[in-house]
């Protein structure tokens, strides 16, 4: 018998008990509905103590679901979670309070600064400077963007309250990472090998992840991680189109990387390959849009030069 006519059979037994159900040779005579295309009415024999039990046990997970939905939603109210839209995906998901999410960001920021101690290149070293210049544009880029559309999800909660900055860490190999809040991290040789343009790309992604905090988001175990990198692939893909920077370098970026690092071509659990994140960017709709940002970024560029020398 299913779950839901076992369910349905201990609530009908348990208020027929209550109210005296006459008896038949010990056994408890149950109606069920009446069948919609019969004339006729069909009965189940169930006893008494199992058809008790059916209904305490309905009535037990009735009482655990509602107390499940009321923790939940007092964890909405006085814990400041909320379901929020990731920005330029829309995406739904479930992210922690605006105070845990700056309090991670703070703890973060000096966990890092203790593993970097005595690497973190000056202000005015030409990589600082560098990477800097390049941040700076990418951010212009988003704000061109949230500009563009004021009442996307682009703004506000997502937007605002980020310190932005990048820090260059004296280390040769080939990686950047980002943390709540704004802060960027960048090896110098990430900037050594790679030319403008593939940097705002690197950074764009990370900015990407900051903007759609992602590292404040309540994750799903079994959801596949490596949906954040894609996600963040995107939105840096646009912001760097917003930023000036050809979007058709990201693609040319990937696969020259496939070329180059073979062995770690293939992703992992969170990440995933290189030649799915190029073929992810270079899908006619994401590059068509991408592109249609390009000319729209350089196009406000001329006209306010023009502007500008007329003035």
């Amino acid at each position: 018998m299913s779950w839901y006519r076992r369910a349905k059979l201990g609530i009908t037994s348990f208020h027929n008990l209550t109210n005296s159900t006459a008896q038949l040779y010990g056994k408890t005579i149950i109606p069920t509905c009446k069948p919609p295309t019969t004339n006729f009415q069909r009965y189940y024999n169930v006893d008494s103590a199992i058809a008790v039990a059916s209904g305490i046990v309905v009535v037990a997970s009735g009482i655990v679901v509602a107390s499940g939905i009321g923790t939940l939603y007092a964890m909405f109210c006085y814990r400041g979670l909320r379901i929020v839209n990731v920005p330029f995906t829309n995406r739904k998901r479930l992210v922690m309070p605006t105070m845990m999410h700056k309090r991670i960001g703070d703890d973060a920021l000096e966990g890092c600064m203790i593993k970097y101690k005595g690497k973190i290149l000056d202000e005015k070293d030409p990589h600082s400077v560098r990477a800097k210049l390049i941040l700076k544009y990418i951010i212009q880029g988003l704000e061109r963007q949230v500009k563009c559309n004021p009442n996307s999800n682009a703004s506000g909660y997502y937007y605002d309250g980020f310190n932005w900055n990048i820090l260059v860490v004296d280390n040769f190999i080939m990686h950047a990472h980002c943390i709540p809040g704004g802060t960027i991290f960048i090896c110098v040789g990430t900037l050594q090998a790679l030319t403008d343009g593939e940097v705002a790309a690197c950074i764009a992604h990370e900015v990407g992840h900051i903007v759609a905090q992602h590292t404040v988001e309540f994750q799903h175990p079994n959801l596949n991680r490596c949906k954040r990198e894609f996600e963040a692939d995107y939105i840096g893909l646009l912001l760097m189109a917003s930023a000036g920077y050809n979007p058709r370098i990201v693609v040319e970026f990937w696969k020259n990387m496939i070329l180059s690092y073979p062995d770690f071509s293939k992703g992992d659990h969170e990440h995933p390959s290189y030649e799915e994140r190029a073929n992810s960017l270079a899908q006619a709709h994401v590059m068509e849009q991408a592109l249609t940002i390009y000319k729209e970024s350089w196009s406000e560029y001329f006209v306010n030069l023009v502007f500008k020398r007329k003035a």
